[in-house]
C-alpha cells in the first residue's frame, strides 16, 4: 500500500506543478511575444511483479520537462513606427549594458535619452550595416543611434556626372539691345546686362548661397574686309553671340566686398539664326596688361571676358568660386543644353534642349542645382527586409542599418531569462544570424506586435483536466490511507 501512496502523491506534486505551468501561461494571455509553456508528463519506472518481464507496476507520475511552444503569435496594429514584430521564425537580438546577447520576440521598441533604439527596459537593438552595392548586411552587430543621425551635406558638382552641377533650359529675347555700360566684373549692377536668373547652391561647409548667373548680349561685329583687295571676307561676321557669368554677393565670397555682387566666371555662347545654340567657349576674366611706357597716373583698361580654348574632354563649362570659410576653390559646372550638330540636318530637336535665341520674351523654364544641405532625422521607416531607413530635413532617404534576425536549430530549448527574453543555451545550439527574410527566417513588420500565442480555450481544458488529476491522485492517497488504517484495525 504503500507504493499507491506513493504514487497518489508522485501525482499530486506533478499536477501541481502543471497548474503553475497552466496558471502562467493565462496569466500571461497579453503578454507581447509571450511564447506558452507545455508539461510533458512520463511515468516513473516501473516494478515487475515477477521475473524480469512480464507484468509491471507503476510507481507513480513525474514531470519529463516544460516544453516552450514557440508558435506564431498574431499581430496588433499600431501608430508607432518603432513597433515591431516578426513574421516567422527568429527573434530580436538584443544586448545589455554588460554586453550580454539576449533574445526575445517581443518589439515594442523605443528611444532611449541618448537616441540609441532600445527595449523597454533599456537593452539595445542590435543591427548590422548594408553594403551600398549588394544590399546584404555587412560587419558585425552593433547599437544602432537614430536620433543623433545626420545627413552629411553635399556640394554642388562640377557637371563631370550626370545630373552634378547648374543645369539651365532658358530662351533669350534675339531682339535684346546689348548693354551700353561697360561691364563691371567687380561690382556688377542689373543695367550691365540683359536677363538674370537666381539659383541655389551648395558649398562643402554644406552652406546654401544664392547666386546669380546673367546674360549679357554681345555687339555684332561686320565681316572683316580683306586687305588686298578690300572686300568682305565671307564668314568673318559675328553676331547672335551672347556672355554669360557667374554673380556672387560678396558676403559669401573669401575676401569679398559687402553689398556687392562679383562676376567670377563666365564664357560665351554663339547661337544660329534660327534660335540654335551653335557654340560653348569657355572664358576667364582676365585683367590687362600694364603698359609700362604709359604716363604716370594712367588708369589701366577695363578688365575682360577673354575666350578660351574649348577642352573637348568637358562635357559642361565650370566656373571656380571661392566660398567664404569653405577652404578650398569650389568647381560648379554649367550645362546650357547641347550644341547644335550641322552635320545632322534631321535632329530637329539639335541645339534645342537647353538655352535657345528666339524672338520670344526672356523666359527660364527650368533651372536646376544639385547640392544638399546637412540634414536632421526627421522619421525612420522599417521595411520587411529590416531595413531602417531614416528621412531628414534635408529631404533624403537614406538606410541607416538593418535589424538582424537570430534563430536557432532547437529554439524551444532556449533558457528562458523572464521579461520577455531568452538566452543560448548548450541544447538549443548556437545562434544563425541573419537578414530578414533570407534563409527561412521571418521577416519584419512595423508598426505592429505581435500578441501572446496563448489560447485561453486550451489552457481552460487543461486546467480542468489538471484540476481532475489533482482529486484523482489526492483521492489515491485519501484511499491508500484508509486501507492502510483498516489493515490495521484487522490486528485488534
Amino acid at each position: 500500500m504503500l507504493g499507491s501512496l506513493y504514487s497518489g502523491a508522485s501525482g499530486v506534486k506533478s499536477h501541481s506543478k502543471s497548474m503553475t505551468v497552466t496558471g502562467s501561461n493565462i496569466a500571461n494571455v497579453n503578454t507581447l511575444g509571450y511564447k506558452f509553456n507545455r508539461v510533458n508528463f512520463e511515468d516513473l519506472m516501473a516494478t515487475s511483479l515477477e521475473g524480469d518481464t512480464g507484468n509491471k507496476i507503476g510507481k507513480g507520475v513525474s514531470i519529463g520537462s516544460v516544453q516552450n511552444i514557440q508558435t506564431q503569435g498574431s499581430f496588433e496594429q499600431t501608430e508607432l513606427e518603432t513597433d515591431v514584430a516578426i513574421d516567422g521564425s527568429g527573434f530580436f537580438t538584443v544586448r545589455d549594458e554588460a554586453g550580454n546577447i539576449l533574445y526575445t520576440r517581443a518589439g515594442q521598441f523605443g528611444y532611449d535619452k541618448k537616441g540609441f533604439l532600445t527595449t523597454e527596459d533599456g537593452k539595445f537593438l542590435q543591427v548590422k550595416d548594408i553594403d551600398p552595392e549588394s544590399k546584404r548586411s555587412i560587419g558585425n552587430l552593433k547599437n544602432i543611434n537614430i536620433l543623433d543621425q545626420i545627413d552629411p551635406p553635399k556640394q554642388t558638382g562640377d557637371g563631370l556626372t550626370e545630373g552634378t552641377g547648374i543645369s539651365i533650359k532658358a530662351n533669350l529675347d534675339s531682339n535684346a539691345v546689348p548693354p551700353e555700360i561697360p561691364f563691371d566684373f567687380e561690382n556688377v549692377t542689373a543695367d550691365m546686362y540683359n536677363f538674370s536668373t537666381s539659383v541655389n547652391v551648395i558649398d562643402n561647409q554644406g552652406n546654401e548661397h544664392a547666386i546669380n548667373v546673367v546674360f549679357r548680349k554681345m555687339k555684332d561685329q561686320a565681316e572683316q574686309t580683306d586687305p588686298v583687295t578690300g572686300q568682305p571676307i565671307a564668314g568673318t561676321e559675328i553676331k547672335n553671340n551672347w556672355q554669360w557669368l557667374v554673380l556672387v554677393p560678396g558676403d559669401d565670397l573669401e575676401g569679398g566686398t559687402a553689398g556687392v555682387n562679383k562676376a567670377v566666371g563666365g564664357g560665351i555662347m554663339t547661337f544660329s539664326n534660327d534660335g540654335r545654340l551653335l557654340t560653348q567657349t569657355p572664358a576667364e576674366i582676365r585683367e590687362p596688361p600694364v603698359d609700362p611706357v604709359a604716363p604716370p597716373g594712367t588708369l589701366p583698361g577695363p578688365a575682360e571676358l577673354v575666350p578660351l580654348p574649348r577642352d573637348v574632354a568637358l562635357p559642361v563649362l565650370q566656373v571656380g568660386i571661392d566660398f567664404a570659410g569653405a577652404g578650398l576653390t569650389q568647381t560648379i559646372g554649367l550645362n546650357f543644353g547641347k550644341e547644335s550638330n550641322p552635320d545632322n540636318p534631321s535632329d530637329l530637336r539639335s541645339g534645342l534642349d537647353g538655352v535657345t535665341q528666339f524672338a520670344s520674351d526672356f523666359n527660364v523654364h527650368t533651372i536646376n542645382a544639385d547640392g544638399m544641405k546637412s540634414g536632421k532625422i526627421e522619421n525612420i521607416f522599417i521595411k520587411t527586409d529590416g531595413t531602417i531607413e531614416g528621412s531628414f530635413d534635408s529631404g533624403n532617404i537614406k538606410a541607416l542599418g538593418r535589424i538582424i534576425i537570430s534563430d536557432f536549430k532547437a529554439a524551444e530549448k532556449l533558457t528562458q531569462k523572464g521579461n520577455n527574453y531568452y538566452v543560448e543555451s548548450f541544447e538549443s545550439g548556437a545562434a544563425i544570424e541573419d537578414d530578414p527574410g533570407k534563409n527561412g527566417l521571418g521577416t519584419v513588420h512595423s508598426r505592429s506586435l505581435e500578441h501572446s500565442n496563448v489560447e485561453l480555450s486550451s489552457e481552460f481544458v487543461k486546467m480542468i483536466e489538471g484540476q481532475r488529476a489533482f482529486q484523482a491522485s489526492a483521492k489515491t492517497v485519501t484511499t491508500s490511507d484508509e486501507i492502510l488504517a483498516d489493515m490495521i484495525q484487522m490486528k485488534r
